[in-house]
């Protein structure tokens, strides 16, 4: 046999590779790699291997030249180009790798370890970097991460000009986007990576072309258009069926989910049979090529597939093939948790609960395991939020068993549990460790106990998808549990089937608060739109703002009387005889997902009367962060140099990360008004107009007794979870707070960052007297935004709005609140008169009812008298 030198191998492989003959032209690089003396040119062969066997999704075998390429460079001392090159792409080889096998924590970090190398200097691996760090996120449940990192893959892509690779991350970008719900976004993403990908006359345009046609596929699948969804996906797999496409085999059984899931959701039997063949073969490959990823997936949504269609025993085989096969792959536990969940719930509709019970626990500790490697809050609530999809399981699985109280115990559990750790830590701002699970869930009856010591009636929501797996999402059950002082506990089922559709804009599950569009901007790349979203925190183009003008000039597009009584029918009314046989007016609400958005104050009891009217309302993320059991015995004490007021800041002059539009705001008249009432009320003096700057506040907001902003706000963005910001004075400082979520060129934003760090348990009331405030991305933690940051740092009572509230009505509120408040009444009793007075000068639910206070009712204070 003739020994070829290495060079001519690595031609010949070269060749192979355009060619896009995978196997040959691995089996070529090894062979050069094998036999090249020189270590830096065996290190290319070794990183161009890896890249073939990520082609043939032999994943181990990737790992393995990725690692040898590596060993290899690091004994060099040279320092070329070439040296770059390939240290590079074996990481990014290395990375992909990892995640493939379901090491996701480590591909994260060799992602990221890529991007630090790359960041400024290597263009054309950035776009690659971000890509792949994405990929890692998205499949830890990361969303928000996974879609600033493929936003700024698409960015830098076409920086590059190429169009191809702009499709390529455009897919990635939409996938991102419609699993948060982000539908526009997807939509965009999807019709732009076809047309790119069709007018490429590359040869690789065939397996870009298939994603963005399998994607193109997804997004109609959400919008319930099947046949077209299904006429997608088999053009997407037509393409792949020739010898060269069958070699993208990562790509080729995406594309073989892809039409599964399609054929699944037209609801016929010969297509989910067809649907279950693919679904098989995808199996098959997978085990044949060690792909831990594609063998757990593919084995749960069999599990998933053969429940549509009724075929219990043999979902339940392939549910335990997936947990065996999950455990089987050594790679962590998060995805035998996800695997275990599946099960679990295939037990449980099997009337088999007591297994499910014990799989569904078994999951809990695996999510307890995957925590304790978290190394920040923010993965702490990711991780949170998947953990809380097993206790939703457990719920149905105990009320089916017949056990509310154990189902109310799971809701519980794993609620608050940021929260309660940073109160109890007494709002350290270290670092965040993982909480442990508790020892000791709070059980029903300490539920009663605490109800009865507080005197309240406490509603906890809960928010419950389909009983089986299925390829439609969305809650389609709510659970209700009532807790009243005398010691009975009621649980009630409402089916909400028909209160989604109809649910309005302003609280539905899947809808961003709304403040204006620009003209054109429809017209603007997805990626841009997500990273104006970033700068302003909304993914409208405006900045919502607190509306200054005329009432009459308005449109009124917020909740309506009619809205309030559906949302009534469905949250409040079966619940409301068990309020009433409470005895007490003091009441609790401990939301689930998007009732966190709920208006509970203005829902019309049976007499049309609003909530609000015959209770104190206030909103807790959990039981434990509502009334004090061991309250303050006296009034807070305000003298005037500890009442931080802060009216009608001059608006900013920079947007909240460099490059992008600064808001444009309107001056706020009656919001300078409602300042200098309220500042009056405790004999201080308001910060307006230039003074109001950052540092003015930060600097009084450690010692003040409360704070009060009237100014405008930038909303929380639910899809990429920023917290939302304050707006005031430009100062000229520059913003020290990092992170990808912007850095303003002067200091006119009081963020989440700024906030913090602070211990603010000596100002147990802040009043976010603004619009939005009240909105942030539902979590197990509540809502994520300003006011739970304000929650976290030690303040008991935070007043909020839902949605973009009116100027002037918001001012006759916001100073007949404090009226009541330096009278030695309640926080929740001056809201509720507030709200009544308001009612009779602006009737609108939307100019009342969106007011809100979250956490402790009971806080009152004492304004001391001036001498």
């Amino acid at each position: 046999m003739i020994r070829l030198p290495p060079v001519v191998r690595r031609v010949q492989a070269d060749r192979s590779a355009k060619r896009q003959r995978w196997a040959e032209a691995y089996d070529l690089y090894r062979e050069a790699a094998r036999a090249y003396p020189e270590r830096v040119l065996a290190a290319a062969c070794w990183q161009d291997a890896a890249g073939m066997a990520g082609r043939l999704g032999r994943y181990s075998e990737q790992e393995d030249c990725s690692r040898r390429s590596l060993a290899l460079l690091n004994g060099t001392v040279l320092s070329t180009p070439l040296v770059r090159r390939t240290r590079i792409r074996a990481l990014l080889a290395l990375a992909e790798s990892r995640y493939r096998t379901g090491d996701l924590t480590g591909g994260e970090e060799v992602a990221r370890r890529v991007y630090d190398m790359t960041a400024g200097k290597d263009a054309d691996f950035a776009a690659e970097a971000f890509h792949r760090l994405g990929q890692a996120l998205l499949l830890q449940g990361q969303v928000g991460g996974a879609l600033t990192a493929f936003t700024r893959a698409v960015e830098t892509a076409r920086a590059g000009g190429q169009g191809l690779e702009v499709a390529q991350e455009l897919v990635s970008l939409g996938v991102a986007a419609a699993t948060v719900g982000d539908d526009a976004t997807a939509r965009d993403c999807a019709a732009e990576a076809e047309r790119l990908a069709r007018a490429s006359t590359r040869r690789e345009r065939t397996t870009v072309l298939a994603s963005a046609l399998g994607f193109r596929s997804l997004v109609l699948r959400r919008e319930l258009r099947g046949e077209e969804a299904v006429a997608y996906a088999r053009e997407a797999l037509t393409l792949l069926s020739d010898p060269v496409g069958r070699q993208d085999v990562a790509v080729l059984a995406q594309s073989r989910e892809r039409l599964a899931t399609c054929l699944l959701s037209c609801d016929e039997p010969q297509k989910a049979a067809e649907a279950i063949d693919l679904l098989r073969r995808n199996h098959s490959e997978a085990v044949e090529r060690g792909d831990a990823l594609f063998i757990v997936s593919s084995a749960a949504n069999l599990a998933g597939a053969h429940a549509l269609v009724d075929a219990m025993e043999e979902a339940l085989a392939w549910a335990e093939r997936a947990v065996d096969a999950a455990r089987n792959a050594g790679q962590g536990p998060h995805m035998a948790a996800s695997a275990l969940l599946t099960l679990g719930t295939m037990l449980q509709v099997r009337g088999r609960h007591a297994e499910a019970d014990r799989r569904l626990l078994e999951a809990v500790t695996l999510w307890e395991q995957v925590r304790a490697t978290s190394r920040n809050e923010l993965e702490h609530i990711d991780l949170l939020g998947e953990q809380a999809q097993v206790y939703r399981a457990l719920q149905r699985c105990r009320v089916a068993g017949g056990d509310p109280d154990g189902a109310l115990e799971a809701a519980e559990r794993v609620r608050g549990l940021l929260l309660e750790q940073r109160l109890l830590a007494g709002c350290s701002s270290g670092p965040v460790t993982s909480p442990g699970p508790r020892t000791a869930a709070r059980t029903a009856r300490e539920l009663s106990e605490q109800a009865a010591r507080n005197n309240t009636v406490t509603l906890v929501y809960s928010l419950l998808g389909p009983a089986r797996p299925s390829v439609r999402s969305g809650a389609t059950t709510a659970y209700v549990w009532v807790i009243a002082p005398g010691g009975t506990r009621r649980h009630h089922e409402v089916d909400l089937a028909t209160v989604r559709a109809a649910m309005p804009s302003a609280v539905a599950a899947d809808a961003a608060p709304s403040g204006g569009g620009a003209d054109g901007a429809a017209a603007e790349p997805p990626e841009k739109r997500l990273l104006r979203a970033l700068s302003q925190g909304t993914v409208v183009p405006d900045a919502s703002t607190r509306d200054s003008s005329p009432l009459a000039e308005r449109d009124s597009h917020q909740v309506t009387d009619a809205q309030l009584r559906l949302l009534a029918d469905a949250f409040l009314r079966p619940v409301e005889d068990d309020l009433t046989a409470a005895g007490t007016r003091r009441l609790v609400v401990v939301p689930d997902g998007f009732l966190h958005h709920l208006p509970f104050n203005a829902l019309p009891l049976k007499d049309s009367t609003p909530l609000v009217d015959r209770y104190t309302v206030a909103v807790a993320p959990s039981t434990r962060q509502g009334p004090r059991a061991t309250g303050r015995s006296r009034p807070v004490e305000v003298s005037s140099s500890q009442a931080l007021v802060v009216g009608n800041p001059d608006p900013p002059t920079q947007p909240l990360m460099p490059g992008l539009p600064a808001p444009a705001l309107r001056a706020l008249p009656a919001a300078e008004r409602e300042a200098r009432d309220v500042a009056d009320l405790y004999g201080a003096r308001a910060l307006l107009g230039a003074e109001a700057t950052r540092e003015a506040v930060l600097a009084r907001l450690p010692r003040a007794r409360f704070a009060h902003f009237a100014t405008h706000a930038l909303a929380c963005e639910e899809v990429l979870r920023i917290p939302g910001a304050l707006c005031l004075a430009p100062s000229g400082t520059p913003d020290p707070v990092g992170g990808t979520h912007g850095d303003g060129a002067d200091g006119s934003y009081l963020r989440a960052g700024h906030i913090e760090p602070l211990d603010l348990s000596d100002c147990p009331l802040v009043v976010l007297s603004a619009c939005q405030t009240g909105w942030g991305k539902p979590s197990p933690e509540g809502n994520l935004g300003l006011a739970r940051t304000f929650l976290a740092t030690g303040v008991e009572s935070v007043v909020v709005s839902l949605w973009s509230v009116d100027d002037t009505a918001t001012a006759d509120l916001m100073t007949a609140f404090h009226q009541y408040l330096v009278t030695g009444t309640t926080t929740g009793e001056a809201l509720r008169r507030a709200v009544r007075d308001t009612r009779r000068r602006h009737p609108r639910p939307e100019d009342w009812a969106g007011f809100s206070l979250l956490g402790n009712a009971d806080l009152r204070l004492s304004p001391v008298a001036r001498g």
